[in-house]
């Protein structure tokens, strides 16, 4: 037996700890108990001294503590479930990556199995930082409800896979652009779309018609033009429902394609896109450029020609970090329209 406290009363209470057949197996259980109880050993030191008698204690007065996946399974429930869906998709994949720790109870889960887990982890830097995000969640929680003492949130100590600059996405080259703009399909015509835009693929898929503004009369800078631009955007709060300016060179592109065709061939899923336009343009460049590729050249093509950086930013949709220049951005089309026109190829 030993001693413990109501935590409502304060009063002592027996808690039973187990039936031992002889007087010392029951002081060498009570010692056990004693030392594990006020940390003086770990659950792995306790083990080793007394492999029966610890299990035999764990049984009778441990309270079911959770596995590595069943808390996955609450936070899912609870707070991964109030994320866009993308979000959640992406918890829903880093969990895979630790399967091998699925079934164990979360206070037997040491630094040493979770670092197995990274290094015989083949993914890079990015979906490991997303992992360690991922264990940090689980173990917080942990912690939270008593199934684990804050010292054996071990995750901050997790060494992940070292950053290397990914070769994967290229912009296209100045050269390969201009190809593009002397050849006359629709192929052709939505890859420079993007590459003006900065789109992501998928915000262009199924673009509504409604939201396309061809030579619309603006003057939110105190100056009177006539503009074009698109409204959409996904992703982050920064991103959505965003003004993108409508270059010059791309107008006629965009009604042909976007607007006046019956049948758009953007009205497609990314596999069809990738598969269709994208790999088109690739055999008639000799290239093996990706649709990411297009965002990247915009971003490069933006940086050359001195595109302001807050304009930029904000067509992209990354989030600002100055809120004077997020609000002045957002306020002023034409400001988007006259810095992304600076583009001159």
């Amino acid at each position: 037996m030993s001693d413990e406290r109501d935590i409502i009363t304060g009063k002592k209470k027996q808690i039973c700890i187990g039936t031992f057949a002889t007087r010392e197996e029951a002081l060498n259980a009570l010692s056990i108990y004693s030392l594990k109880r006020s940390n003086a050993i770990t659950n792995e030191e306790a083990r080793n001294l007394a492999p029966d008698l610890f299990d035999r204690i764990q049984q009778k007065t441990q309270k079911r503590v959770p596995t590595f996946k069943e808390i996955y399974e609450i936070l899912d429930a609870e707070e991964f479930s109030k994320l866009s869906k993308s979000s959640r998709k992406g918890y829903s994949c880093w969990i895979k990556h630790f399967e091998t720790i699925y079934n164990r109870a979360i206070d037997n889960i040491t630094l040493a199995d979770l670092q197995y887990v990274f290094d015989n982890d083949k993914s890079a830097n990015g979906t490991q930082v997303h992992m360690k995000v991922l264990c940090s969640k689980i173990f917080e929680y942990a912690v939270i409800h008593q199934y684990i003492p804050r010292d054996y949130d071990y995750t901050s100590y997790i060494k992940i896979a070292d950053f290397k600059q990914s070769t994967k996405h290229y912009p296209f080259s100045i050269d390969e652009t201009r190809k593009l703009q002397s050849v006359d399909t629709s192929e052709a015509h939505l890859l420079l779309i993007y590459i003006y835009t900065g789109l992501r693929a998928g915000e262009l898929l199924y673009i509504n018609r409604d939201n396309i503004h061809i030579d619309e009369p603006c003057n939110d800078d105190g100056v009177d033009r006539v503009i074009s631009y698109i409204v959409t955007g996904s992703k982050t709060t920064a991103g959505k429902n965003r003004v993108i300016p409508i270059h010059d060179d791309i107008k006629q592109f965009i009604i042909d394609e976007l607007i006046e065709k019956e049948k758009r061939l953007i009205d497609c899923t990314y596999t069809s896109l990738n598969s269709t336009v994208l790999s088109a343009v690739n055999e008639y460049l000799k290239a093996t450029h990706t649709m990411h590729d297009t965002r990247v050249t915009f971003a490069s093509l933006c940086q050359l020609y001195k595109v302001d950086v807050y304009a930029r930013k904000k067509i992209l949709g990354h989030k600002l970090k100055d809120i004077t220049f997020d609000i002045y951005t957002k306020a002023s089309k034409n400001k988007l329209w006259t810095e992304v026109n600076k583009i001159k190829l």
